[in-house]
């Protein structure tokens, strides 16, 4: 559901408490629930906004002494699309369907040490074993170069979860979006520290274990379980993993998928190749009259190259991937896994561990992939003045540029 628009409370819309609205409000097992709650609160969201956009506004701060005249106000469409208005450090590219951070140096430098080797065994080494080996062995090469090269872009342009801003609860109102007179110099909510009262934590019951939620005053919201503010991309992501500089993007629910198919493939590669290329030398080798190690690099010193950076490659790669399984078998993420490592905790003992290795692979790798909480090519909305002869009805008057006040739709 792409709806980015502040939340409504929902106690005072008669919905039932969720992780969003109440004190001590009890989840059943799973993430679906938590889904649902983000559904709930956008849904109510864009409610608020159509009932806001029916009808003329009126500033919400007045003189004590003499209150000014209401300036009637209203909310329509412009022509200016979400995504170039979004607050965080992430860059929107291809009109708005693909994002990623500004590490922008790192990743390249990725994409170059995975492709510029890859390359090199397919021209110098896959010849050689399509005619002296099997043609099914370059084939079986390409299609993990290509496996691993697509999870790897998918992984880095991919949304991996990002909440909208402005969603929760703030002492018992709701946080709506406000036309400009009330909202002074804040576009996207009620700053944290102008707030009386710093919104409390709040704990939810799931799979009988208690989660505090904690209050973001960046995004505004009270983070759901396994939900973090990444400081690199300015943004709360649902069950971040990490951030990986290299993939110039945080690692998610929505890419995680991805990253752990893109490593796995990547050490398959690296095995791969040194297997045939120690082949490729040892035919070499002793199909050669003088049978000596110099000979064979002097015929092949691609080869002994690619060997050693292969080999190079697959140590840290290895690390990685063996980590990340260790986690997925287990149902924790990194962030749980080093939480728990500093507080001395087992991370066996928390609320989203099925107990069952398998089945918490297949929980985490084969979930269905849900669509992103943004509304990035959806025509953002704006605040502006109506003229008293157009106050009965609502109409396409503005009163000045200055006074126009865009918001995220």
């Amino acid at each position: 559901m792409e709806k980015a628009f502040p939340g409504s409370s929902q106690e005072d819309s008669g919905h039932p408490k969720s992780p969003g609205n109440g004190a001590n409000a009890v989840l059943k097992p799973g993430d679906a629930i938590v889904n649902s709650t983000f559904e709930e609160r956008l849904e109510h969201s864009n409610l608020d906004r159509k009932r806001m956009s029916l009808h003329i506004s009126e500033p919400l701060t007045v003189s004590s002494a003499h209150p000014a005249a209401p300036t009637p106000q209203a909310i329509r469409i412009t022509d200016t699309r979400n995504y170039k208005l979004f607050p965080g450090n992430i860059t929107f590219f291809c009109g708005g369907r693909l994002l990623t951070s500004r590490a922008y140096w790192a990743f390249f430098l990725s994409l170059f040490i995975f492709v510029v080797p890859s390359a090199l065994f397919a021209v110098f080494i896959c010849p050689w074993l399509w005619h002296h080996i099997s043609p099914v062995i370059p084939v079986i090469f390409g299609y993990m170069f290509v496996l691993a090269l697509i999870s790897m872009l998918k992984t880095s342009w991919t949304d991996p979860g990002i909440i909208p801003r402005n969603l929760d609860v703030i002492n018992g109102r709701s946080t709506p979006v406000l036309p400009p007179a009330a909202a002074s110099d804040s576009t996207y909510g009620v700053p944290y520290d102008s707030l009386p009262d710093p919104p409390p934590p709040k704990d939810v019951m799931i799979n009988g274990h208690t989660v505090r939620l904690k209050y973001c005053d960046t995004c505004r919201l009270y983070r759901p379980p396994r939900a973090s503010h990444c400081k690199q991309c300015n943004n709360c992501v649902e069950i971040e993993d990490h951030h990986c500089i290299w993939l110039n993007n945080c690692v998610g629910k929505r890419n995680y998928r991805y990253f752990f198919v893109f490593i796995t493939t990547t050490l398959l590669m690296c095995f791969y190749a040194i297997a045939f290329i120690l082949v490729h030398l040892i035919r070499l080798y002793l199909d050669s009259k003088e049978r000596s190690f110099k000979a064979t690099l002097t015929e092949a010193p691609v080869s002994m190259l690619l060997l050693i950076l292969a080999f190079i490659l697959s140590i840290p790669l290895g690390c990685l991937t063996g980590y990340h399984c260790f986690l997925v078998m287990r149902g924790v993420t990194t962030h749980e896994q080093l939480k728990a490592n500093m507080m001395m905790q087992p991370a066996e003992d928390q609320a989203f561990n099925v107990g069952n290795p398998v089945y918490n692979m297949v929980h985490i790798l084969c979930r269905p992939h849900q669509k992103s909480y943004l509304a990035r090519r959806k025509y953002a909305e704006e605040w502006y003045n109506l003229e008293e002869s157009a106050q009965p009805h609502i109409s396409n008057t503005i009163s000045s540029k200055s006074e126009v006040s865009r918001l995220p739709r």
